[in-house]
């Protein structure tokens, strides 16, 4: 090989290297945004691992003297290659990098790292090198056949697609991608601005690619170039005149996707059609892979960057439609024509992908089990740039702070993020957001409060309100049908109220009952239970204590009441004289408390009859006129020590 050959060689390997970085925006741009250095990374580390893999082993598997012209065996060109070897193995292991990387955008957002990996040493060590030996290496037997992939339309890109059909496949859809009832949805990309900045790099490394499978910058070399930038150019003219006649508006995935797909569709053939035949090729792949997106949506098949019907369909149909265009002096003799030529195209495109599918298949099936291919959901949900490298972004940890504060159900504190970053924006109006919900979630949860006290509570007095007291009294006779003891029902009611508020208004009727609920309240333990029934009636249920016990509890009470005048705002010298009469009953067990409700109101109504000021217990016709009866612990005055409802002294 002359010195200028392998200049024009290396120039065509920096350029197919470029390629590298095209599939790596093109990819990262149609992903989520969390799983976008995770496709990065692995464009970047199975270029390291081609290179290392098929320069070490693959080369010889594929150049190497031939085996039946099924597969290669030599020295590791490491050991023993010439510098045009090497170079020329480097241009090849190029090629390979392209191959793998197609998988890579396939199996997006859901396959390991490793496993891919796996992957991408079978592809360096088995698949390429082999079918690339079929139809490129001295003795391969597709060659002998007359079999032409000038660049390789089949041998590099529909391996690659063909091997990402088998990945996918075995891995199944992204998480959402596909609903049970059988709808599809969509799942947005990140950037198709950088998408489209990846399909300009390709465009451009792939005139080295195709152009240096020349080895040579000969005669051949500007109808390459030509028919490449051809195939892309009709492939975009293509994908908008197809919807121009459909009536609708072209989309930008299908456009990038039409001239990938023309580009992949010349490559087979760039050297030997003129650029008419390079547009019909050019555009017959570009709609095929853009028809190839519908058929894997309603297949159920899920690829990401569209790499399947790209690489190995536009790639198949590129390769089989070769010999129709391709000038007279490059039909091979004796194959039969054009369409002999035809035959062995497709023979040579079936058998190529169909052992690089098979292969794939059965790998990925025996070491699954070690490589675990499909992520666990989890690690997909939390995307794989986290899940796989640890690489955090501030978007990121804004939505797992989101995410937790949604699944606690705790929006107590701010998200915090980076100032300088995009997600800082979003947590800015978030918190924003954040800070009325909880200002008005506290103003609901008081409001609530407030109703569900107002539910059982007397508004005026803040005592319990009868449907209160009820259910207390509901309680108390369950305790006391279960575990047996002694309790009171005390029924009190004001003595001439009706005449405290003629006179005096109702204002001061009303602070006369605040005051009585307040009176109340200190004479009774904190486990008795009290209540106002309405109007100036009271009532109150003395716990663990028997009718003797009662009776004591309510002299204390009519003494809280009676002892000392109602000091008042607006009654005459601001102090009022109250009295009340008050019933008793016991409550016992198995016995209704309606029928003792009852009772103790029957009673108090009899102390009203007898005088008033007094104490009825009920079932007695004797009544207890008001007493003083020993202070109790909670009185309003005095002292005093002992049990609140022993009896009083005889003293």
């Amino acid at each position: 090989m002359s010195d200028q050959h392998m200049i024009w060689l290396a120039l065509s390997t920096f350029l197919v290297l470029l390629m590298q970085a095209g599939f790596a925006c093109y990819e990262a741009g149609m992903v989520r945004r969390k799983n976008s250095v995770n496709v990065a990374i692995k464009n970047v580390a199975d270029l390291g691992t081609t290179i290392f893999f098929f320069l070490l082993v693959g080369n010889a598997l594929m150049f190497g003297s031939s085996w039946f012209g099924l597969i290669g065996f030599a020295p590791s060109v490491v050991i023993d290659g010439s510098p045009p070897d090497l170079l020329m193995a480097l241009f090849q292991a190029m090629f390979c990098g392209t191959a793998i990387t197609i998988v890579s955008g396939a199996v997006a957002e859901r396959t390991s790292f490793r496993g891919y990996l796996l992957l991408a040493i079978c592809m360096s060590v088995v698949v390429y090198p082999i079918t690339g030996h079929w139809a490129w290496a001295e003795g391969g037997w597709l060659l002998q056949l007359g079999f032409l992939d000038f660049a390789g339309s089949t041998v590099v890109h529909g391996v690659g697609g063909a091997i990402a059909l088998a990945a996918v496949l075995r891995i199944g859809p992204r998480l959402g991608r596909f609903e049970s009832e059988g709808s599809a949805s969509y799942i947005e990309g990140d950037n198709l601005a950088v998408s489209a900045l990846g399909a300009f790099l390709l465009m451009f490394g792939w005139f080295g690619f195709n152009s240096g499978a020349a080895t040579d910058f000969n005669h051949q070399v500007p109808l390459i170039l030509v028919n490449t930038g051809v195939g892309a150019a009709v492939g975009i003219v293509s994908i908008l005149a197809m919807a121009a006649a459909l009536g609708r508006k072209p989309k930008a995935t299908e456009i990038l996707t039409g001239m990938l797909g023309g580009l992949v569709a010349i490559t087979a053939g760039c050297s030997v059609v003129q650029p008419l035949g390079a547009m019909a090729i050019g555009a017959v792949g570009a709609l095929v892979a853009v028809w190839g997106l519908g058929l894997l949506e309603r297949a159920r098949i899920d690829d990401p960057v569209g790499a399947i019907p790209v690489h190995l369909f536009a790639g198949v149909i590129g390769t089989v439609m070769l010999p129709l265009f391709a000038t007279p002096e490059h039909i091979p003799e004796g194959i039969g024509g054009r369409t002999g030529w035809v035959a062995v195209q497709a023979l040579g495109a079936v058998c190529i992908t169909g052992a690089a599918f098979v292969v794939a298949w059965v790998f990925m099936g025996v070491t699954n089990a070690w490589a675990r291919y499909r992520v666990s959901p989890e690690d997909e949900r939390i995307g794989l740039n986290v899940a796989e490298h640890g690489a955090g972004t501030a978007m990121l940890d804004l939505l797992n702070q989101l995410s937790a504060q949604g699944s606690k159900g705790d929006f107590s504190t701010p998200v915090e993020v980076d100032a300088e970053t995009d997600a800082a924006i979003i947590a800015s109006f978030y918190n924003q957001v954040r800070e009325r919900f909880v200002r008005e979630a506290d103003r609901s949860r008081r409001l609530l409060d407030e109703a569900a006290r107002l539910a059982l509570h007397d508004p005026l007095t803040n005592l319990k309100n009868r449907r209160a007291f009820m259910q207390a009294a509901a309680m108390v006779m369950a305790d006391l049908n279960r575990y047996g003891g002694d309790a009171v029902l005390v029924m009190l009611d004001l003595d001439h109220f009706k005449a405290i508020n003629d006179t005096h208004g109702h204002d001061v009727g009303d602070a006369v009952l605040v005051e009585l609920a307040r009176r109340l309240s200190l004479a009774v333990r904190d486990s008795d239970v009290i209540a106002r029934l309405g109007g100036e009636e009271f009532a109150v249920i003395v716990s663990h204590a028997t009718l003797q016990q009662g009776m004591v509890s309510a002299r204390r009470m009519l003494h809280t009441i009676n002892g000392a005048p109602f000091e008042v705002a607006g009654a005459p010298n601001a102090a009022l004289t109250v009295t009340a009469s008050l019933g008793v009953t016991a409550l016992s067990r198995h016995a209704l408390f309606d029928h003792a409700l009852k009772a103790a109101d029957e009673a108090l109504y009899e102390a009203k009859r007898a005088g008033r000021n007094r104490i009825v217990p009920a079932g007695q016709e004797r009544t207890e006129p008001a007493a003083s009866p020993p202070t109790p612990r909670h009185a309003p005055s005095g002292g005093g020590s002992g049990d609140p409802l022993a009896e009083p002294s005889t003293a």
